[in-house]
């Protein structure tokens, strides 16, 4: 009883081992056969990318865009902070006019009274000895030949004032002008570098002005200085400035204001921005009654009012070479954007046409491999069809026993030798 249970297992077994046997194979189906030779086809997988283009050539345009990208953003940074600069020149500008009117009418009220003689920051020397210059950059790079424009414009005044003998002291705002002071000056030029060194902030305020203007006007009055001239970048529009050097101390009583003075203001024209500069009057001078008394002498009351004149001019000269600094840095900005893309269209075409050639080259490939399979036969064999005694074997004997006797020869016979051969001759062979 026993051995009939075993003998039925197995039996189950082995028609459960035949079921799943022939589930595999209905599953598999059947094997798919090559369109060209008629037999399966190799199924290994192909490691290699097909049609692939050159990988460096791709990263590096794909690098030139995200360059193109990032550079664009910069010019737009730059756009928005020349407004800024724009809003601070137009904030500054009612308490500078206001100033100056009165301090041009209390010049006006004390005319011929010895003013110059009394008011230090008004004094005029007999001869200049020393000069100090204030030579204002960035503190970034970035912005074209700004930095290097100012730089060079204040080596030259540097040697100009040692062909009179004056070897002037300079004190320096932003990081670029004590790089610009080691490698773009002339070899041979004199100068004193006074230590003094102030940062070119982003949003500048009155306080950054005051720090400079008060610096300068101990200079100025502890009588270290006959002269305080500032070389900065004068914004003219949105793609030019000019390096200009104009002197700060000593303020001249009756030619205080800027003949110059002109403010901008930065619009859009057809969807590009545009400057509007738009020449300044000066202010007119206040009207001061006769029989006005004054709580202190009108001498003191200028001689306060004339440090905050001071503090005022600098902050509008700092705005100036901002928003100079700022145009230079759109216009080089726009200028990398543009050969970006040119450069990465120049690139994309040289990488689709070493791609169409590799595509091509596969495509040539594949054909001729083709046109070889389908030449021969089905089992590849290649030769002309034996004849009905003949078979591999036999042949195969009859090839060695030729080599043996020697009748094959070792090198190839000239048609020279027995001469052209006819259909007849190959046929009677």
């Amino acid at each position: 009883m026993a051995a009939m249970r075993r003998g039925s297992s197995a039996g189950v077994t082995v028609a459960v081992g035949l079921a799943l046997f022939a589930v595999s194979c209905l599953w598999k189906g059947e094997p798919e056969v090559d369109f060209v030779s008629g037999g399966v086809p190799n199924s290994r997988s192909v490691k290699v990318a097909r049609c692939a283009g050159d990988k460096a050539l791709k990263d590096r345009v794909t690098s030139i865009g995200k360059t193109s990208k990032l550079t664009d953003a910069m010019r737009l940074v730059a756009a928005a902070k020349v407004r800024n600069a724009q809003n601070g020149v137009a904030k500054s500008r009612p308490f500078s006019d206001e100033l100056l009117g009165m301090i041009k009418g209390l010049v006006k009220r004390l005319k011929g009274s010895g003013l110059e003689a009394d008011l230090p920051m008004l004094r005029v020397p007999e001869k200049v000895k020393e000069v100090g210059i204030l030579m204002m950059t960035a503190n970034r790079g970035l912005c074209g030949a700004y930095n290097t424009f100012v730089i060079k414009k204040t080596g030259a005044r540097i040697e100009d004032l040692n062909k009179q003998g004056i070897s002037p002291k300079l004190l320096i705002v932003g990081k670029k002008g004590l790089a610009g002071m080691k490698t773009r000056f002339p070899k041979d030029i004199k100068f004193n570098y006074t230590e003094e060194w102030f940062p070119m902030p982003d949003t500048i305020k009155a306080k950054d002005s005051a720090e400079i203007a008060e610096v300068l006007e101990n200079y100025f009055l502890s009588g270290e200085v006959d002269k305080i001239e500032i070389a900065y970048g004068k914004f003219i529009n949105l793609i030019s400035n000019e390096p200009t050097i104009r002197t700060l101390l000593p303020l001249s009583p009756t030619g205080i204001e800027d003949p110059e003075d002109e403010t901008f203001r930065l619009t859009t024209e057809s969807g590009k921005l545009k400057v509007e500069r738009e020449k300044q009057k000066a202010p007119k001078a206040k009207e001061i009654e006769a029989d006005v008394i004054f709580d202190q002498p009108p001498a003191v009351i200028l001689n306060s009012m004339l440090p905050l004149y001071l503090n005022s001019q600098i902050l509008s000269l700092m705005f100036d070479a901002q928003a100079s600094e700022l145009s230079s840095r759109m216009s080089a900005m726009k200028a990398a954007t543009d050969n970006a893309k040119e450069l990465q269209k120049k690139l994309l075409v040289l990488y689709n046409k070493k791609r169409q050639a590799a595509i091509t080259a596969e495509i040539c490939e594949q054909s001729a491999a083709a046109t070889a399979l389908e030449s021969a036969d089905v089992k590849g064999k290649a030769g002309p069809a034996l004849g009905v005694v003949d078979n591999e074997k036999s042949v195969a004997e009859d090839f060695m026993k030729e080599l043996d006797s020697g009748d094959v020869p070792d090198a190839p016979v000239s048609v020279d030798t027995y001469g052209p051969l006819t259909r007849a001759d190959i046929k009677d062979a």
